[in-house]
């Protein structure tokens, strides 16, 4: 499965070193930037450029943020049949789900998956703490 990291300014890059630095090497990642002197239509062009020739079904774009600019290009595509399917809210936790389980599953799902535990990706110290004084409770 290919993996197309897209975000504003250096968002995607820093996210792939991060993936990499905890993780190891993920040569199916491939961070593009989208950058405050491009347009849509370069952003676009980009990530066309990033999927492999015969391989649009098992890529899936994982984009920063729902309804901005590199989601958009992204899903454009999507309808377009260009990339199996686009993923926003990037983060680290997510990036490393997927890391561990691009080989094992398909993008469909990978991206169900992801949305099952989703609500794992972020947590709260306060939240922890009455959790686990309720816990201990009983």
């Amino acid at each position: 499965m290919e993996i197309i990291l897209v975000g504003h300014a250096h968002t995607a890059k820093a996210f792939k070193e991060a993936v990499e630095m905890i993780y190891g090497e993920v040569p199916n990642f491939h961070p593009i930037d989208f950058t405050p002197k491009e347009g849509l239509q370069s952003l676009t062009d980009k990530i066309v450029s990033a999927i492999e020739p015969g391989k649009t079904a098992s890529t899936l774009i994982i984009t920063d943020l729902f309804s901005g600019t590199p989601y958009n290009a992204s899903a454009e595509l999507v309808l377009k049949k260009k990339a199996a399917d686009v993923v926003a809210g990037m983060c680290l936790p997510m990036l490393l789900e997927v890391a561990v389980n691009a080989n094992s599953m398909s993008v469909s799902q990978l991206v169900s998956h992801l949305m099952k535990i989703k609500e794992e990706f972020s947590t709260s110290l306060s939240e922890k703490m009455t959790t686990n004084a309720k816990e201990d409770d009983f």
